[in-house]
């Protein structure tokens, strides 16, 4: 685990079972994108992000972790960091992406390993609300 700025940061939202890839012609990847250099927030750019992309205002974000990732908009990877978003407000529209289950993580072609791994992850994960 490392500290190190992003230049990228992306979002994976989480619904029952599923977790959300966005649609980009005919390839999908995580909703996200710059970490802006004079940014400060990582949560922060994130949120401004999946408002701008998909339509939703994260509520509850949570750190998951960095890799070297190329989206599938981009011409090569950068150090992206990843962030789970397990609540949020608004509506994504199904014309956004589609919606997988661990399954379909599992065989949807032309994933990256480390992703495929990454949303695997979150699926398994079992959140547990405190107050």
């Amino acid at each position: 685990m490392t500290d190190q700025r992003p230049d990228r940061v992306y979002g994976v939202l989480v619904r029952e079972g599923h977790v959300f890839l966005s649609a980009h012609e005919g390839r999908f990847g995580l909703p996200g994108g710059a970490f802006r250099p004079l940014a400060e927030d990582r949560k922060v750019e994130l949120k401004g992000h999946l408002e701008e992309q998909i339509g939703v205002r994260a509520t509850a974000v949570w750190a998951q972790g960095g890799f070297d990732y190329q989206h599938p908009s981009e011409d090569r990877p950068w150090f992206s960091g990843f962030y789970s978003v397990w609540e949020w407000q608004g509506a994504v529209s199904e014309a956004a992406g589609r919606w997988l289950d661990e399954e379909q993580v599992t065989w949807l072609p032309g994933l990256p390993v480390s992703l495929r791994i990454l949303l695997i992850s979150v699926l398994e994960t079992v959140a547990v609300r405190t107050r």
